[in-house]
């Protein structure tokens, strides 16, 4: 399985791997909306067991446009950020142009986070729109009662994929609702909990 390459040069295993050709018109960028979701979870779960990491899922969709952002987190993407998103309905789909302010470079906790994730994680989308079992996914890990009605969903799991923790994202998240919108992650922070979820998979 052909690691996705980061911009912090450092390799994190993702799955699905993408791009995902012929769903649905190349629309889809993260998420298999047109394949069953149980294999890509399993997939993911024996090579996060034969990497000796604990399992990450994001379940969520293309049309949520903090699922993108915390797929550029923890990929080691900083500054400048392009992300697809559509209203829910999925009627049209968009691209937001956001920008990072930073008190200082962020490129060094950029590749810092990336790195953590690469080491530690294996990453798995799981699609909630379109693919007939996404919450049958949840309800076999045992996930289901944690979800909060938003997306992305992100949680551990052991190594038998049984659900561990899930993201805090009151913890996590910076965003600023003026002209220049910016949906974002304070990396310490997202580290952190990161590190705190992993250790209740273990």
């Amino acid at each position: 399985m052909a690691p996705l390459q980061t911009s912090a040069a450092e390799s994190v295993t993702i799955l699905p791997q993408t791009p995902i050709h012929g769903c649905r018109g190349g629309k889809a960028k993260l998420y298999d909306e047109c394949h069953a979701q149980a294999p890509i979870f399993e997939k993911a779960l024996r090579a996060a067991r034969g990497q000796g990491k604990t399992l990450l899922v994001s379940y969520g969709a293309e049309w949520c446009i903090w699922c993108h952002v915390f797929h550029a987190y923890v990929t080691g993407e900083h500054g400048t950020f392009i992300h697809p998103y559509s209203d829910e309905a999925d009627e049209e789909r968009y691209s937001a142009t956001i920008f990072e302010r930073a008190e200082s470079d962020p490129a060094g906790p950029a590749a810092e986070l990336a790195g953590f994730v690469a080491e530690n994680f294996v990453l798995v989308h799981i699609d909630s729109r379109y693919a007939t079992d996404g919450w049958d996914v949840l309800e076999a890990a045992g996930a289901t009662e944690g979800y909060g009605n938003w997306l992305p969903y992100i949680f551990t799991t052991d190594g038998n994929g049984k659900f561990a923790a899930a993201l805090n994202h009151e913890r996590v998240e910076t965003r600023r609702d003026t002209a220049d919108w910016f949906r974002g992650y304070d990396r310490a922070a997202l580290m952190a909990e990161l590190t705190r979820m992993k250790e209740a998979a273990q």
